[in-house]
């Protein structure tokens, strides 16, 4: 019996990924009679069919769901060890797979990751921009941008900025229900809150004589967005517990009205996260620095 070659097994992962043979024979600059044939021949060296085949669609058999898994893992391998070389040249070049929360990409990173591959053009990017806690170990991203308190001892974190944060209302919510002079006044206010993942308490913090000092607070607004905060606040329907970057021009036009400054006490940096087994190549500090750099160029906003 034939043994199953490793290069049909990469493409068979080509195949599952892009859903159709037409697709990978004109991605990969190969005839579809060839993706076909060592499709068949994988399946044939297997003795097991791996794909259904119908004129509208390609769909996974078990052992081709079982295979895909194990193939793709080898697949990434593969692709890591070629950038992990690649990063070591004289050029810079290979892939790069990046996550990061939705306000740290809108705010600067998007154009900044925009600028570092025009000034690298042999640099290849995956952008993931999700507020969820996502596992870059387990899900094979080469970087994280988190804005939190890391515990992680399996990562390896550089802090690029802190962040501060701001209790907010617009002008006319103030006017209509009065301005708080101390943390536990938010009692008696409507507070939008953010709500991420099933979050505990809606607790908010501050510090008071040096200590901190939890509020729980309540209101009719509960969201897992920071902007939806952003817009409730701006609307006047509430007061929001924001990062001071995400509401900078507002609060600079008036629009809202920082209240509670002298209590509050969170600070959240900023950081590039990446896994302790990979050392970050050429590639990956250059990337790294460059972010910082476009952070610290706009670090009025943040604190």
């Amino acid at each position: 019996m034939p043994q199953p070659k490793a290069d049909d097994m990469l493409l068979f992962v080509y195949v599952v990924e892009e859903g159709s043979f037409s697709r990978v024979s004109v991605k990969h600059e190969i005839t579809m009679s060839v993706v076909s044939k060592r499709i068949a021949r994988l399946e044939k060296a297997l003795n097991v069919q791996l794909l259904y085949r119908t004129t509208r669609k390609l769909s996974l058999t078990d052992a081709g769901q079982a295979l895909y898994k194990k193939a793709k893992v080898a697949q990434e391998a593969l692709q890591d060890a070629q950038d992990v070389i690649a990063g070591y040249g004289s050029d810079v070049r290979g892939r790069i797979r990046i996550t990061m929360p939705v306000v740290s990409a809108n705010l600067v990173l998007n154009h900044a990751l925009t600028e570092f591959c025009e000034q690298y053009p042999n640099v290849r990017v995956e952008l993931k921009i999700t507020n969820r806690f996502v596992d870059i170990i387990d899900e094979g991203f080469d970087l994280a941008i988190r804005t939190a308190q890391l515990e992680d001892s399996s990562l390896i974190a550089r802090r690029l900025i802190d962040s501060d944060w701001i209790v907010c209302a617009s002008p006319g919510y103030l006017q209509t229900y009065g301005r708080p002079q101390h943390p536990d006044d938010l009692a008696s206010h409507h507070c939008l809150i953010y709500k991420y993942e099933g979050s505990g308490p809606d607790n908010w913090s501050f510090v008071l004589d040096g200590n901190e000092h939890q509020v729980q607070v309540q209101g009719r607004f509960q969201t897992n967005t920071l902007d939806s905060i952003k817009q409730g606040a701006l609307a006047g329907f509430g007061i929001g517990y924001l990062p001071r970057a995400l509401i900078h021009e507002e609060l600079l036009s008036g629009q809202v009205e920082s209240v509670l400054h002298e209590y509050i006490g969170k600070k959240l940096g900023i950081y590039a996260v990446y896994p302790k087994s990979r050392q970050p190549d050429k590639k990956l500090n250059l990337l790294v620095e460059h972010f910082r750099n476009a952070l610290l160029r706009k670090r009025e906003y943040f604190s």
